[in-house]
């Protein structure tokens, strides 16, 4: 049974209380925790075990990868390595917020988000450490903007952080700039024009 961590705005304390969450994560289980957008469920990408979870959480194809999800720019370069300066430029630009970004890292395609609510960050700060997630749902169900929307997964979490209903209410954007000019995968609540 997953323990239920509610936390709102003006939490003084707010690392403190979703600390136990974080060494979940660290100790390889899953967490469910908002972001602006909807509410996602996080493992530790560099445990395969407990990215594996999600799949089974999810009942989601093995070919569908997830994204990084990241609470500071300094996570971003220890997850990415050296960014070339135009790519580095557009992410500063548009993040924190909500966007998804498709980047080659170490000759992969992967995915970016870093996340503008302040609950995601702390928690992702605190996990410290490199950080899958995708949303709380099962494949192919509406993306959670709620808690009560993460229901048929919370058995899989040792962890749900509730920050109440998601204020964009809608999935982040994602952009491929592997491309040039960057191509949009899949339009969301970030607003994109190509620079």
């Amino acid at each position: 049974m997953a323990i239920k961590i509610s936390v709102r705005a003006d939490t003084l304390n707010l690392t403190d209380e979703i600390k136990p969450a974080a060494e979940a994560v660290r100790r390889g289980d899953l967490v469910i925790f908002p972001t602006e957008t909807v509410y996602g469920i996080a493992a530790r990408a560099d445990i395969p075990a407990a990215v594996q979870k999600i799949y089974i959480a999810k009942d989601r194809s093995i070919d569908k990868p997830f994204a990084y999800h990241i609470g500071s720019w300094e996570m971003m370069f220890r997850v990415t390595g050296e960014i070339p300066k135009e790519i580095s430029e557009l992410l500063r630009r548009h993040l924190p917020g909500a966007y998804t970004f498709l980047m080659n890292i170490n000759g992969v395609k992967t995915g970016i988000r870093f996340p503008k609510c302040p609950v995601a960050q702390a928690f992702l700060n605190e996990c410290d450490c490199p950080v899958m997630a995708t949303s709380a749902n099962i494949s192919d169900e509406p993306s959670p903007t709620n808690i009560d929307m993460t229901a048929d997964i919370q058995k899989f979490a040792a962890y749900i952080i509730d920050f109440g209903p998601t204020p964009e209410k809608g999935e982040s954007t994602v952009v491929d700039l592997t491309t040039h000019p960057p191509t949009v995968i899949r339009h969301g609540s970030g607003k994109w024009e190509n620079p």
